[in-house]
């Protein structure tokens, strides 16, 4: 469970094989007592998460996570150190240097790298020597590692100094400031009924929207009744149309294919997830077959208006599109259950009520198991056929609509 507090702090997972000295070695780093040691092997059961100030980088919040083994990894289960890799912005793997690689430390090796999580090697112990094998197979895999003491503090100050200077930083997504312009006109097109709605979401998306159009860019809401008149008024082609998922099929034929479209489920999906990953997602739509688990996930715990959508409307659509008897299951607020690998597919809500960091996190977990993962904008979309003109204004997204643009 992620505290309140910290959950848009940079995580730093620790991770590694039972009594390598993970827990050691992140006293030396913070210069203080923040986690117990001792030669017990398993001293540590599961992962524990303390906020740190790391000077001089800032804020942070170190994970120390249970030691690895050989079954670790099995694709069978979501285990809670996969949960803590998933969530992590960066990874420290703690190996002894007596020892050479397992299968567990070189799969992680491989995890990393799939999830694009940044990672540093440390190969601790080596007051007892290091084993030649284990620096082969380190340049085999091409890993960059540093040799340290913990005991002893030999090479962790360097360690330390590396560490900082390859720790990300913030990084900001964007919604559509960076495919417009000054000059540009953008319109936002919202329901005829939205005075009636309940859509403090939707709402807030657009008014979001509306402040990061920025200076020079002129914006303007309109109802979708009022859109063909207001289009007419306008001394020039829009350079930018966003509609709700309702609305964009009529916004489709009142605006040349010329004019990018979107919608703002998808604009949502850029921002809180990953639109590509969701984009490849819709490949394992259209292969579903007779008794097929899928998981319909929601973020929010108790929002139960919003989960039906979940129950009822995407259910229905997902099935009445595949014509398979799919087993469909549900799971809301507390993440994935431990069996996900046994499903075919994940369709995600937007993710309107948890952070940007907590999606990732489960959308790493997905890629982590091998399972695509898709959210409700993106299936919507794609259901009512506005795929692909609404990816069109997301260049990122472009090259994995063409290795899935021949779907129907």
């Amino acid at each position: 469970m992620i505290k309140a507090g910290e959950a848009e702090k940079l995580h730093i997972a620790i991770i590694g094989r039972k009594n390598v000295g993970k827990s050691l070695l992140i006293n030396r780093i913070v210069s203080q007592e923040l986690f117990i040691v001792n030669d017990i092997p398993g001293t540590t059961a599961e992962p524990i998460s303390k906020a740190v100030e790391l000077l001089p980088y800032g804020p942070v919040v170190i994970v120390d996570t249970a030691g690895i083994d050989d079954d670790e990894f099995s694709m069978r289960k979501i285990s809670k150190t996969i949960k803590a890799i998933s969530y992590a912005d960066f990874a420290i793997l703690v190996l002894d240097a007596r020892e050479e690689l397992d299968k567990s430390e070189t799969e992680l090796i491989t995890f990393f790298r799939k999830i694009q999580v940044p990672f540093l090697v440390a190969v601790n112990k080596i007051e007892f020597g290091i084993n030649p094998h284990l620096l082969i197979e380190l340049e085999a895999l091409e890993v960059t590692h540093f040799e340290i003491s913990c005991k002893e503090k030999a090479g962790v100050e360097n360690f330390k100094k590396k560490l900082i200077h390859v720790l990300p930083g913030e990084r900001d997504t964007p919604s559509v400031e960076d495919i417009v312009g000054p000059g540009d006109v953008v319109v936002l097109v919202v329901p005829n009924n939205i005075a009636e709605l309940q859509g403090r979401v939707f709402k807030s998306q657009v008014k979001k929207i509306q402040e990061e159009l920025g200076n020079g860019i002129f914006g303007v809401v309109v109802k979708g009744n009022e859109l063909a008149s207001t289009l007419k008024k306008l001394k020039t082609t829009p350079d930018l149309v966003i509609a709700d998922n309702q609305t964009v099929l009529k916004v489709v034929d009142n605006i040349p294919e010329s004019v990018k479209l979107t919608t703002y489920s998808l604009v949502m999906s850029r921002q809180q997830g990953n639109l590509s990953e969701f984009v490849k997602g819709i490949q394992r739509v259209k292969e579903l077959e007779n008794s097929d688990k899928v998981l319909i996930s929601e973020g929010c715990e108790n929002h139960l208006q919003e989960f039906e959508i979940g129950k009822m409307k995407i259910q229905e659509w997902l099935k009445f599109y595949s014509k398979k008897k799919l087993q469909v299951d549900f799971s809301n607020g507390c993440g994935f259950p431990d069996n996900l690998p046994e499903y075919k597919l994940i369709i995600h809500c937007d993710g309107c009520s948890i952070t940007r960091k907590l999606f990732q996190s489960r959308i790493r977990q997905a890629k982590l198991m091998n399972i695509p993962i898709i959210n409700y904008g993106v299936l919507t979309s794609y259901l009512n056929g506005v795929i692909p003109r609404t990816l069109f204004p997301f260049k990122e997204v472009i090259a994995e609509w063409g290795k899935v643009g021949d779907v129907k």
